[in-house]
């Protein structure tokens, strides 16, 4: 139910491949209605929604490699006018798709419209997170690295060089495809729909001391320098463009090495709040502390993630209060 066919290009899929005889696998994903679908749901500043987007697309590039149905969370906490970024995905079994979901707070007072800012000026200093949750009261592990460098891209790949010591690679790309005879000032509903791609790379020879990053790039297998140059020369049109099948990109990339596009699967935005889930967390508060929510004779909550709101009277949380 999951797995996408071999040759298959539609969105919302992920593929896994191998570069033959480079010791180097990879694994690319393309989004098109899933990201559109979160982005739109926010109307966040378009250097808000572009983060975003690249977090969605790396979360599920790390997450898809996950051998069990666990929860990948990818985080950025720092003190730039996008303190935080929050993408999960729920990795994909037999029968489901994976899941993704993520938001992005940012600071309303500041004017976005520029295109200037990268990635470390929007986020400022602080860290970047990743939590793998296995479920089933299994012990969850996180691994935490600074914001540095000029990307969402640089810092994943920095975790990986010093909490997984693999050689590893990663493109991203975020943009807005534009129908034929559109412009940029159309309605959203004919222009302007948002797509994301991602590309990762790891140098995983079978020998184990030849796996680790050499300090030095200069000491760098050359297969691996070599298929590392390869994928940086993507452009950002390449990756996001709707027409070019995963396997045409793959082969102009790296045909002369050899590469091996594998059966992929889906992913679909998925969010996990519930009007249950929500009114459960309300009745932990005292009656006199729900009165105090109440507005228009309503209590209103918010999901940050799928912007979804739930309304409640005092009456519809009617179960036992707690007296104090």
């Amino acid at each position: 139910m999951t797995q996408e066919a071999p040759g298959a290009h539609a969105d919302d899929t992920i593929r896994p491949f191998a570069i033959e005889g480079a010791d180097v696998r990879g694994r690319i994903v393309r989004l098109g209605p899933v990201v559109d679908q979160v982005l739109r749901r926010h109307d966040y500043p378009e250097a808000v929604s572009r983060l975003l987007g690249e977090a969605l697309t790396l979360v599920i590039l790390l997450g898809n490699s996950l051998k069990f149905r666990g929860t990948l969370s990818l985080q950025t906490k720092g003190d730039g006018p996008v303190p935080m970024l929050i993408a999960d995905y729920l990795a994909a079994d037999d029968t489901h798709a994976g899941r993704v979901r993520g938001y992005a707070v940012y600071n309303k007072n500041v004017n976005f419209s520029g295109n200037e800012q990268n990635f470390s000026q929007l986020s400022g200093k602080g860290y970047f997170a990743l939590t793998m949750d296995p479920g089933a009261g299994a012990e969850r592990y996180q691994g935490i690295v600074a914001l540095e460098g000029d990307s969402l891209a640089n810092c994943a790949e920095k975790y990986f060089l010093t909490s997984e010591q693999i050689p590893t690679a990663i493109r991203l790309s975020v943009g807005r495809s534009y129908l034929r005879g559109a412009t940029r000032h159309a309605p959203a509903e004919s222009a302007g729909v948002w797509r994301s791609a991602g590309m990762l790379i790891q140098h995983l020879p079978k020998n184990a001391m030849a796996m680790r990053a050499p300090e030095d790039p200069a000491e760098e297998h050359e297969n691996w320098r070599r298929s590392r140059i390869l994928m940086q020369s993507v452009t950002d049109a390449e990756l996001i463009d709707p027409l070019l099948a995963n396997e045409r990109l793959l082969y102009r990339l790296f045909h002369e090495e050899g590469v091996r596009v594998f059966p992929g699967q889906t992913v679909a935005f998925g969010c996990r709040c519930t009007r249950d889930r929500l009114a459960g967390v309300l009745l932990q508060y005292s009656r006199p502390v729900l009165e105090e929510l109440l507005e228009d004779g309503y209590i209103s909550g918010s999901c940050e993630f799928c912007n979804e709101t739930y309304r409640f009277t005092l009456d519809e949380l009617a179960s036992p209060f707690q007296s104090s």
